[in-house]
């Protein structure tokens, strides 16, 4: 073969590895590693709390033709797709988009991975779980009266090794956090050596969130592990309040009543 031969096939083939692109479409619970191991560069962090359902998007740009087929895989098992994937093809080549669906993220996905693979493409695109459990601490006192600050501890879950934690996954963290409890981030005590969250927040804010019970919390009250807040001596604060009005109506009505008797 040629100089000339072995350049133009060269070229080719540079072109061909160039114009074929896998990538997880934009998903805010999916965050890169601050500083990636060389050869990782490739594996994104997923980051999600117990109760969280997600859809990540596995986008697909090639030149070759014809359309390959994509394979969705979780701990390197077979997904079946429950949605055909959207393929759009044209003068330059074809993209594809699947979509990777769970409903509810358990706290026993923590050491999970799921990957996406094409295969007109040596090639994969991964994410590794970083999965969030809950805990709720209230003294005897508070669950009593109903009135002061619990202890909410997330932590995440022992399958992710503190190795593959990164700064990314704390600050997606703490803001997932901080929007289920409408709360600043600087509100949060975190202690990355163990990968736990604290914060503090009133017992009548906590009881009817429901995006906490969806988490299905651990409950500790007054040191003891209880299956929810209804052991404390108050209900939600809607029939609080709903209660609250009867009792004022009640009263006007029968202050009413006791004037028109005296005029009369």
């Amino acid at each position: 073969m040629s100089p000339i031969m072995e350049l133009l096939v060269m070229m080719l083939t540079l072109s061909s590895v160039v114009s074929q692109h896998m990538d997880w479409g934009d998903n805010p619970d999916l965050v890169e590693e601050s500083d990636p191991i060389q050869g990782r560069e490739h594996i994104m962090r997923l980051v999600a709390l117990v109760g969280d359902s997600i859809d990540l998007e596995c986008q697909v740009l090639s030149a070759s033709k014809p359309v390959g087929k994509i394979l969705l895989k979780k701990d390197g098992k077979i997904i079946s797709q429950t949605e055909d994937p959207i393929v759009e093809t044209n003068q330059d080549g074809v993209f594809i988009e699947a979509h990777l669906k769970i409903d509810i993220i358990t706290e026993e996905m923590g050491a999970s991975t799921v990957s996406c693979e094409y295969s007109m493409i040596a090639d994969s695109i991964e994410a590794e779980f970083h999965v969030h459990t809950l805990q709720i601490d209230a003294s005897k006192e508070v669950c009593e009266t109903c009135d002061g600050d619990i202890e909410l501890i997330f932590k995440e879950t022992n399958g992710s090794s503190s190795t593959t934690r990164s700064a990314n996954v704390y600050r997606r963290i703490q803001s997932k956090i901080a929007e289920m409890t409408n709360v600043q981030s600087g509100e949060i005590t975190v202690n990355k050596s163990k990968s736990e969250y604290f914060l503090s927040r009133p017992i009548a804010t906590i009881r009817d969130n429901n995006a906490i019970l969806a988490m299905k919390p651990k409950y500790i009250i007054g040191g003891t592990v209880v299956d929810s807040l209804d052991h404390c001596k108050c209900g939600p604060s809607s029939a609080r309040t709903n209660s609250g009005m009867s009792v004022d109506i009640s009263m006007g009505i029968a202050a009413l009543s006791a004037i028109v008797a005296i005029c009369v």
